[in-house]
């Protein structure tokens, strides 16, 4: 008996390092490269990943780009293929970090209202922080976001379209009936969406998990004809291509737009192209045509 339980006991130990020598190597293999930058906001201490390319002219436009549900930590979808677009073109790219902060649910604050603006907050402080180290263009801030940091996004379109020129996101929606959304100016707007997705439905309304202070959320065609209506949008073109729809209204209030990619067939995980062309370089595509006035 004494013997096996010895045995059951090397067992355990053995698996438990295995296993924390396998969440080492999914850490080294998919986890966060850029370095780490510490900042405190509101008297709390938060952290975001920044890389800036080694041969940057300044001022440099500047790339925000938000994780999904429990992605902290890890890298952002093709962050390797944003980075060498980033060295490339230009541009700073900066890696925020969601925390949690009440009430948040765990992630990035949605609904977000007067007394529940950590979030908007943080990234405030994340551009100013960016911007006291290196020339950005303050003209040329971007956003762009993966689910969670995707419904993230429409909570920037909503509150900080005085420091973003644009945004761009892919499998996330907003809440029905938001809080607060009394936007400074029309900002520009990219969703790209797969239409089997199974976490964030295309089709239909969805009532958020337990998380009250949030709500119904939108399904996507609405998303995107609410604010082609609040933009005051006068043309629309709906244009399919193979497997993906593309719907964009144009002639918005101040020049903004609304555009919409609904991939056939694809789920809830980041697409590697569009039509033949790299994701991140759809994304930056769409972007980099807006600045603030």
């Amino acid at each position: 008996m004494k013997k096996f339980l010895i045995a059951i006991v090397s067992l355990i130990a053995a698996s438990a390092i295995s296993w924390q020598l396998l969440g080492l190597y999914w850490k080294y293999e998919y986890g966060q490269k850029a370095p780490k930058v510490s900042l405190t906001v509101s008297e709390v201490s938060r952290h975001y990943y920044l890389f800036v390319p080694d041969n940057l002219t300044e001022p440099a436009p500047l790339v925000l780009a938000f994780h999904g549900g429990g992605g902290g930590g890890w890298r952002f979808p093709q962050q390797f293929l944003f980075e060498e677009l980033a060295a490339a073109e230009g541009f700073i790219m900066a890696f925020p970090e969601a925390q949690h902060v009440e009430p948040n649910e765990g992630g990035w604050q949605l609904n977000s209202r007067a007394d529940w603006m950590q979030d908007i907050n943080y990234v405030s402080a994340v551009i100013d922080d960016i911007g006291s180290g290196y020339s950005i263009d303050k003209l040329r801030v971007y956003g762009i976001g993966y689910s969670l940091g995707s419904m993230f996004i429409y909570e920037l379109a909503c509150h900080m379209t005085d420091r973003f020129a644009a945004l761009a996101s892919y499998a996330g929606t907003m809440p029905v009936n938001p809080n607060y959304c009394e936007q400074v100016r029309p900002i520009p707007l990219l969703h790209v969406h797969g239409k089997n997705d199974g976490i964030v439905a295309y089709g239909s309304e969805w009532e958020w998990k337990a998380w009250d202070s949030v709500g119904t959320m939108r399904d996507i065609p609405g998303l995107i004809s609410s604010w082609a209506s609040k933009y005051n949008c006068a043309e629309v073109t709906d244009t399919m291509t193979e497997n993906v729809q593309h719907v964009a209204h144009s002639g918005c209030a101040r020049d903004s737009r609304v555009e919409l990619y609904g991939l056939g067939g694809q789920d809830h995980d980041w697409p590697q192209a569009i039509n033949g062309i790299p994701m991140h370089q759809v994304l930056w595509n769409f972007l980099r045509e807006f600045q603030l006035d």
